[in-house]
C-alpha cells in the first residue's frame, strides 16, 4: 500500500526570518497513526498547519513538499485547498472549542459543517451528531445541540468540536493537542475514538501532542521535534524502547509518575484551626424548557489552616 501523506524536505518560516520548521520529512499511509512529540515552541503545530494551508500571519513554506493521495498541496490554490478541507482532511485545533461562533447553537453551527462537506439528509445529520456527542461522553446531546458555546464548559466545548471534525470520516485527520483541555477518563475516551477512526475507516491521523502516555499509546509511529527539527523518528517501539536522541531520552524521564508520598512528621507539631467550613451546600441552575440543573448537590467539608484540598472530576 502506497503512502497517503508523504512530507519531503518540508521548511517553513516567519516574516522570512525564523525557520519554525526545517527539513522535515515523513510518510503516512491509511490508517496509520503518527505522533508528534515536543517542547512549546518546537514547530509541532506549524508543521501540521502548514499541511493544510492554515499558517498564521508571516508564515511562509520556504521549500519541500506536501504530497497528500498523489496532490502536492504546496502548489494548490487556496480554493482547490478548501475542497479538500473538512471531508478529505479534517483539522481539531488546540483550544478549538474557543473557535465556536458564540451566536449559533450547537446545532446550528454542526449541521451547517456536516451538511457542507456530506451529500446527506438533515435527519441523518442530526443523528449522525447525536451518535458523536454521545461517544464523546456528552450524556444529554440533546441539550448540547441546543445550548449556546457560552453556555458549555471549556472540556464540554473541546469535545463538540473534535465530534465535528470526527464525524465527517475524513481520509486524513490533523489534531493539535485535541486532550489537552480534557480531564482523564474523557481523554481515554478521545484517543479510543481516534484510535478506531483509524481502524475501522482507516483514517490517518497526525496527533501533536506533549503527552507521552497518548503517543505511545495510539501511534504507529512516533516523529520527535526540537526547535523546528525532527530529531528521532521511527516506530513506536523504536523511540519509546530503544530512543537516539538525548532529547528524547529527557522527554521520557520527564513523564509524571505518580508515587505515594510519605509524610514525615518527625519534630512537627501543629494546631491549626479550622479556617473554612462548608455544610450542605447546593447550587441549581434553571436550564432551558424550565429543566433544572444540579450543579452542587449537598457538598460538605472543612478546611484547617495551612491545608490544601484537590477537586478533582469530570467536566
Amino acid at each position: 500500500m502506497g503512502s497517503l501523506l508523504e512530507v519531503k524536505d518540508y521548511s517553513i518560516t516567519y516574516h522570512n526570518k525564523v525557520l519554525a520548521v526545517n527539513k522535515a520529512s515523513f510518510d503516512l499511509k491509511a490508517g496509520e497513526v503518527l505522533s508528534v512529540v515536543g517542547e512549546s515552541g518546537s514547530g509541532k503545530s506549524t508543521l501540521i498547519r502548514g499541511v493544510l494551508g492554515l499558517l498564521s500571519s508571516g508564515g511562509k513554506v520556504k521549500e519541500g513538499k506536501v504530497i497528500f493521495d498523489g496532490k502536492d498541496l504546496t502548489s494548490l490554490s487556496p480554493k482547490e485547498l478548501q475542497k479538500l478541507r473538512g471531508h478529505d482532511i479534517a483539522m481539531i485545533f488546540q483550544d478549538a472549542g474557543q473557535a465556536m461562533d458564540p451566536i449559533k447553537t450547537v446545532r446550528k453551527q454542526f449541521m451547517e459543517y456536516t451538511l457542507t462537506h456530506q451529500d446527506i439528509s438533515v435527519k441523518e445529520a442530526e443523528e449522525l451528531a447525536h451518535s458523536w456527542l454521545a461517544r464523546l461522553h456528552l450524556y444529554d446531546p440533546e441539550r448540547v445541540m441546543d445550548s449556546y458555546p457560552f453556555e458549555l464548559s471549556g472540556g464540554m466545548k473541546q469535545r463538540v468540536a473534535i465530534a465535528m471534525a470526527m464525524a465527517q470520516s475524513p481520509r486524513l485527520l490533523l489534531a493539535d493537542e485535541p486532550t489537552s483541555a480534557l480531564d482523564v477518563t474523557v481523554q481515554a475516551q478521545v484517543v479510543y475514538e481516534l484510535e478506531r477512526l483509524a481502524k475501522i475507516y482507516q483514517t490517518a491521523i497526525i496527533i501533536v501532542t506533549h503527552n507521552m502516555g497518548v503517543a505511545s499509546y495510539l501511534a504507529d509511529h512516533i516523529a520527535v521535534m526540537r526547535n523546528g527539527v525532527i530529531e528521532e523518528y521511527g516506530s513506536k517501539d523504536q523511540v519509546i524502547f530503544h530512543p537516539r536522541s538525548d532529547y528524547t531520552k529527557m522527554l521520557l524521564e520527564a513523564v509524571p509518575k505518580l508515587k505515594r508520598m510519605q509524610k514525615d512528621s518527625a519534630g512537627v507539631t501543629t494546631e491549626a484551626g479550622q479556617l473554612l467550613k462548608i455544610n450542605e451546600v447546593d447550587k441549581v441552575f434553571q436550564g432551558r424548557r424550565k429543566k433544572e440543573v444540579h450543579a452542587v448537590d449537598n457538598v460538605s467539608f472543612d478546611m484547617l489552616e495551612g491545608e490544601c484540598l484537590g477537586i478533582v472530576g469530570e467536566s
